[in-house]
């Protein structure tokens, strides 16, 4: 899979060299629920139900698109108001390349004061949970539903790890995965011993570890454990909030 191949979340699609769409891994996520909900094909292979889709029928169209010289704030508004997690960029309709949330991300350098701002203020505290037993069709169900792509695995109110969209989709692959593979339980794919934040920590430190360990989101601990969770929209969110921008 070329996304796997080449560690990226999102591939343009271009027709006649034209952008027109844009393939996520959220896209591919969607598919193998469609692929799972398929009572037709309840013994086969995501692989063999895959062969037979189109880029087109699971691609993000139409393609949002900025132009080169469109400020950072405006990208980012885009992406908050669509809930993507990148944007074309294409001057003529050509496609120069694509901003992600992670390349925004790297504008958090701690010269502005807003990017000072705790992490506790910026946080979910409602963190949705998943037990280490629990099948990765029902946390894949629970992430699409709520529209999340991080899940805080837990037992008995400790942390064990998280589980991402892209735990799901490495974890599944779309030649080995059939019903059994989906039925797996997270434990099998989610990331143990994952990284965690303070809740006063700074905004610019959490956007640092995230671009530096490439994730895209941290449980928030105190000393009493788990209070939360900081993803990558969170903190483009206070980027968009920010008022004044001084220094």
């Amino acid at each position: 899979m070329l996304m796997s191949r080449h560690q990226v979340r999102h591939l343009p699609v271009l027709d006649e060299a034209i952008p027109v769409g844009m393939v996520s891994d959220r896209d591919l996520l969607s598919a193998i629920g469609r692929w799972e909900a398929d009572a037709g094909h309840p013994d086969g292979a995501v692989s063999d139900w895959a062969d037979r889709l189109c880029v087109q029928d699971i691609m993000s169209s139409p393609l949002i698109c900025a132009a080169p010289d469109e400020s950072l704030e405006c990208v980012v508004s885009k992406m908050l108001s669509n809930r993507i997690s990148a944007v074309a960029v294409k001057l003529d309709n050509r496609l120069l390349g694509i901003v992600t949330e992670t390349d925004c991300l790297r504008s958090y350098t701690g010269e502005w004061e807003w990017q000072r701002q705790q992490v506790l203020d910026h946080m979910t505290a409602n963190v949705h949970n998943v037990s280490p037993e629990e099948p990765i069709h029902r946390a894949w169900r629970l992430m699409h539903d709520k529209r999340i792509r991080h899940l805080i695995v837990s037992h008995k109110g400790g942390l064990l790890g998280i589980l991402s969209d892209r735990d799901i989709l490495g974890g599944i692959t779309w030649e080995t995965a059939g019903p059994k593979g989906i039925r797996d339980e997270v434990r099998k794919i989610m990331t143990p011993e994952v990284a965690t934040v303070a809740p006063h920590a700074a905004l610019t430190e959490v956007a640092k570890e995230m671009v530096r360990r490439r994730i895209g989101a941290l449980p928030v601990c105190d000393e009493r454990g788990l209070v939360g969770i900081i993803t990558e929209t969170d903190l483009l969110r206070a980027m968009v909030a920010a008022t004044g921008g001084e220094k």
